[in-house]
């Protein structure tokens, strides 16, 4: 599916439909976490995007999901993700599977990420960004990223990145999901499993550069309006 962009846009991913708009105009993604006699089974569910002109790279564009941070890599796509932490006992074995993904492709050039402000600089200077290192196929290779046990003292949580769209640089197609549905199986079923307690962001500190909860005194970043970033 080719489309064009120009400015800001809203792109309704399930018709293809664009009318003009701002981020807050556009339908955020609906999650929903279902707590299963083994497990967890966890819905992802996006109906539109925000579709920006880059500036600084021309015939490129930010494709923008309302409520997820921007990947912070220099030299990669303008990726987005969400993390996603399930309550578990660390004591039992536990996987996750991707059960369910719909997507529609899209014909876009994906501008290059927006990278983290180096340690110590002024958080509002100019980050200088460089373009996407070539790669073959979709990048990320799965949507749904293990990043494994974290500790909230005295709760122990399981992280999953899940990333709404990949971006395939020789092609330049962005295969934008519309669903993706997760299961994280406990393999000790027996215990049962306690009221759900998900978290969305476990600490107002900050993320490290790949996605967890920055401790201690651990570099991290966080992401003001969509696009500036600190490091700390």
């Amino acid at each position: 599916m080719v489309s064009s962009v120009h400015a800001q846009h809203i792109l309704n991913l399930l018709t293809g439909e664009v009318r003009e708009g701002y981020e807050y105009e556009a339908e955020k993604p609906v999650r929903t976490v279902e707590t299963l006699d083994d497990g967890y089974l966890v819905t992802w569910e996006f109906s539109e995007a925000v579709i920006r002109d880059d500036e600084s790279f021309p015939n490129c564009v930010l494709w923008i999901i309302p409520g997820f941070m921007e990947s912070l890599e220099a030299g990669t796509p303008a990726l987005q993700y969400k993390i996603n932490w399930l309550k578990i006992d660390d004591a039992i074995p536990f996987s996750m599977k991707i059960i369910e993904s719909n997507f529609v492709d899209y014909q876009y050039q994906l501008a290059p990420a927006i990278p983290a402000q180096p340690v110590g600089q002024n958080p509002y200077n100019y980050v200088e960004r460089i373009p996407i290192n070539p790669y073959v196929g979709f990048l990320p290779d799965s949507i749904v990223k293990d990043l494994g046990v974290s500790y909230d003292d005295p709760d122990s949580y399981a992280g999953y990145q899940v990333t709404p769209f990949q971006y395939n640089y020789e092609e330049r197609i962005i295969r934008a999901y519309t669903k993706i549905v997760y299961k994280v199986t406990l393999s000790d079923s027996t215990t049962g499993i306690e009221e759900l307690k998900a978290k969305e962001d476990m600490s107002t500190n900050g993320f490290t550069l790949d996605g967890r909860p920055a401790k201690g005194n651990a570099k991290s970043v966080i992401v003001r309006d969509g696009r500036k970033v600190i490091v700390k």
